[in-house]
């Protein structure tokens, strides 16, 4: 398995990316593959700052994306190599994991990058994450300063849902789907797949993810959540303020159904 496109050369560990929206369990997943002796899990560091800024800020960024030569792109390649250096992924590495959520929105520029990278995709009930994002306070960037109404936390989600949908007709990704409540319900079964999906051996390790790395700082608002281990109390939360969630649910109702929860 590689990060890199064939040819290029690639002195660093191979490469997945974990990807969702906030709040769906990625900080979660982070932990669990943490507990795999050599894997490095990078959270929600600035590997991909350079490329974002080249193509991702402005309207005509995409096209300049599509219109580049494979070589145009490996200084890209090279500045996030360089960057995930600093945080010690090394060639000795097993793999190195860019748990970052919110790149969902930047999976054109992953996608085109890294095209043999293994990319998981987190899913979780839409209602509860958009719920679950309104009502958290975030490090203020432009994406999570909209996240300040149910309303407009929708429409990012049902945004970078279309997204991420449209780059998966288009885009060559070796992607694996995980739903949260189906890790919660067969914890082996889901990470024992995820393991093959990655290449990596499985650990009853896992299983205490809670109870490693104790002492480490974690950046996320999912912190306190992901150390206290796994619990359903946050599963159909949204069902206690159904009332307010009325307003989105046309927004949400195709993503319900299309990652096939009940519509009740």
């Amino acid at each position: 398995m590689s990060g890199q496109p064939q040819g290029v050369r690639n002195d660093f560990a191979p490469l997945a990316f974990v990807l969702g929206f906030a709040r769906s369990g990625t900080t979660l997943l982070g932990r669990i593959l943490a507990c795999v002796p050599e894997v490095v899990v990078l959270e929600e560091k600035p590997l991909l700052g350079r490329a974002i800024a080249h193509f991702m800020t402005d309207p005509v960024g995409l096209e300049r994306l599509a219109a580049a030569e494979d070589a145009q792109l490996d200084s890209y390649r090279a500045d996030f190599w360089q960057r995930a250096g600093s945080f010690g992924v090394t060639a000795a590495n097993a793999l190195a994991v860019d748990q970052t959520a919110l790149n969902s929105v930047n999976l054109p520029l992953i996608g085109r990058l890294f095209p043999q990278a293994r990319i998981v995709f987190v899913i979780r009930d839409p209602r509860d994450v958009v719920l679950s994002c309104f009502r958290r306070q975030f490090a203020p960037t432009p994406l999570t300063l909209e996240f300040h109404s149910l309303a407009s936390t929708a429409l990012i989600y049902d945004r970078t849902m279309r997204l991420v949908a449209a780059c998966r007709r288009r885009m060559s990704l070796q992607l694996h789907e995980l739903r949260y409540e189906d890790l919660l319900d067969d914890f082996d079964g889901e990470t024992r797949r995820l393991c093959r999906f990655l290449d990596i051996p499985w650990t009853e390790a896992m299983r205490e993810f809670h109870r490693s790395g104790e002492g480490r700082m974690l950046a996320t608002r999912s912190a306190a959540q992901v150390r206290q281990g796994l619990s359903r109390d946050s599963i159909g939360h949204w069902r206690a303020y159904r009332d307010q969630m009325a307003e989105v649910m046309p927004l949400l109702a195709p993503w319900i159904a299309a990652f096939g929860y009940d519509e009740e």
